[in-house]
Parts: C-alpha cells; sequence; structure tokens
C-alpha cells in the first residue's frame, strides 16, 4: 500500500522537470528506496547550499528542503550535521530556529576544502550522506550555475564527501533539479543530451540513490514524506511553517536563484506554486496515513 503512496509523490514533484529536459531520466522507485535506507540510518550528513553570485548569498532552493528532511530524521531519533558554505550558513540557522532543529551547522572553507570535508567524516563518522541542490563539478574540474556561470572560486570542493563516502561505503543519497548538482552523474547521458549547455555543467559525481525535482526543495519534502508513510508518522510540517521557512531565509539573504530577487520565490515560481507542491506531496501522506490507520483498526 504504501509504495502506491510513495510514487504518487514522486509524480507529484516531477512538476517542471520537463522546463530543464530531466523529464527523459526515469529513476524507477528510487524515492521509495531512498526513504527505506534513511530508516536504517544513525548519523546522517546532509550537505546543502547554492551561491548565486550576484548576491554572494545562497539561493532559496536547497535549505527549506534540507531542514525538513533533517527534521524527519531527528523525529525519529537520527543525529543530523548540516554541512554548507559562508554562503548559506546564516539561511541554514535561521530555518533551524523556525523549525527547532538541533543539528550541528558545518562551514566547509574555500581553502582545503577537501581536508575540511575529511575531518567532517573522521568527527562525526556518519551511516549516510545526502545532499540537496548542492553544486557538483563538471568534467573538467569546474563548477557552474545553469547559465553555465562558472562558480569555481566560490564554491568549496564539497565533492570530496560524496567521493571519500564511497571510499568508506557510506551510502549518498542526492537531491536536484537541473544537473549541475552533486549526484547528477548518475544520469550524465540524460543531462549531456537534453540539458541546456548540459555537455558543460553536468556534475560528474553521481549517487547510491537520486531523487529528481522540479524544485529541490520539494525532493527534501518528498524523502520527509516517504519516511512519514513508511513509519506511519506525520513527519511533514505545515503550510504556515512552509511559509515561514521561506520568509526567514529571505530575511537572511537569500535570493531566487532563478531571478536573482529577494522574493518569496523559488526557481522563479511564486510562493502559490510552491505551497500547492507542498500541499499536495503532504496530503498524500495524511491519505496515506488515514488509510494505514483504518486498516490497522479493521
Amino acid at each position: 500500500m504504501s509504495q502506491r503512496y510513495i510514487k504518487e509523490i514522486e509524480n507529484i514533484i516531477r512538476k517542471n522537470l520537463e522546463h530543464r529536459g530531466l523529464d527523459r531520466a526515469r529513476l524507477v522507485n528510487e524515492l521509495e528506496e531512498a526513504a527505506m535506507e534513511l530508516l536504517s540510518s544513525s548519523t546522517v550528513l546532509i550537505l546543502t547550499g547554492f551561491v548565486i553570485r550576484d548576491s554572494l548569498t545562497g539561493e532559496t532552493d536547497g535549505p527549506i528542503g534540507a531542514i525538513s528532511l533533517a527534521s524527519s530524521l531527528e523525529q525519529l531519533g537520527k543525529e543530523v550535521v548540516l554541512v554548507t558554505d559562508i554562503y548559506t550558513k546564516d539561511i541554514l540557522y535561521s530555518c533551524c530556529s523556525v523549525k527547532e532543529v538541533k543539528a550541528s551547522i558545518e562551514i566547509v572553507p574555500l581553502e582545503k576544502a577537501e581536508e575540511s570535508c575529511y575531518e567532517l567524516l573522521k568527527k562525526y563518522k556518519p551511516s549516510h550522506v545526502i545532499a540537496i541542490e548542492r553544486p557538483g563539478r563538471a568534467k573538467d574540474g569546474r563548477c557552474y550555475s545553469m547559465r553555465g556561470e562558472d562558480l569555481s572560486d566560490l564554491v568549496p570542493n564539497t565533492d570530496f564527501l560524496f567521493q571519500k563516502s564511497k571510499e568508506l561505503g557510506i551510502p549518498r543519497l542526492a537531491i536536484g533539479d537541473g544537473g549541475n548538482e552533486i549526484g547528477m552523474g548518475k544520469i550524465s547521458s540524460i543531462v549531456t543530451n537534453f540539458v541546456d549547455k548540459g555537455d558543460k555543467i553536468c556534475a560528474a559525481i553521481g549517487a547510491d540513490y537520486l531523487i529528481l525535482a522540479g524544485v529541490s526543495n520539494w525532493g527534501g519534502h518528498a524523502l520527509s514524506a516517504a519516511l512519514s508513510i513508511l513509519t506511519n508518522t506525520m513527519l511533514l510540517h505545515d503550510n504556515t511553517t512552509e511559509i515561514l521557512l521561506l520568509k526567514s531565509i529571505i530575511a537572511s539573504g537569500s535570493v531566487d536563484g532563478c531571478t536573482k530577487k529577494s522574493t518569496l520565490t523559488v526557481d522563479g515560481l511564486s510562493l502559490e506554486d510552491n505551497i500547492y507542491i507542498f500541499e499536495r506531496i503532504r496530503n498524500t501522506v495524511e491519505d496515506a496515513i488515514d488509510i494505514e490507520s483504518n486498516e490497522t483498526i479493521a
């Protein structure tokens, strides 16, 4: 029964993928398998933050999804560590305040980024590593925006977290919406052939589980929703909190990654558009939990 509802959520978050050419990618049961994997987790590193050069702050997509997932994992008794750079640090702190997330926040510096990532793995010994809307290095070793803008001089190379995790046998999950994020190497042929500037911007590094979403925040909510369904517990917040999260990160300097403006939008989509998707995800969870509860009573 749960599989049907998780599949429905997977379909909900695919909205808008066709605008970037990623609708051609079909990753069967990836959301359910990723959620099942996280049920066995103990300590989870969640990596997020995508800097916008014009404002030198992180964009509105990524942190909200990361905090949504962090909160869900903490409710399930998992330890969570949030990892980012200086541009998204304050944004994550504001999100944690709204959601009362207790996770530590670690900042990876531009210089000696690989050394910093290695120290994080030694310090926390994570069972799982997740990247949500985090820039990944392309095959040329550089880091790009969707427009092909080189961001390598701003973005610490956090690919190393995924590279070293693979060597250590740590499961790696990733969420993205454009092809230039960590984890997208898993579908490099799709990105290269069907995404605008895909051959240039495609992130080289892959993931064990990759969740594609029209907006990466939706992917974080989707993972929280899948965990909710599998545990028969509502782990997602409500619409009011979702709006508060967006308002809080705008107040902390975040901007829309597409418009570059300080507005209540994500990837050029209005607040109403984002809340519509969030409501559909949450309503699907409510339906699944209600049916599960009724079956248990019967």
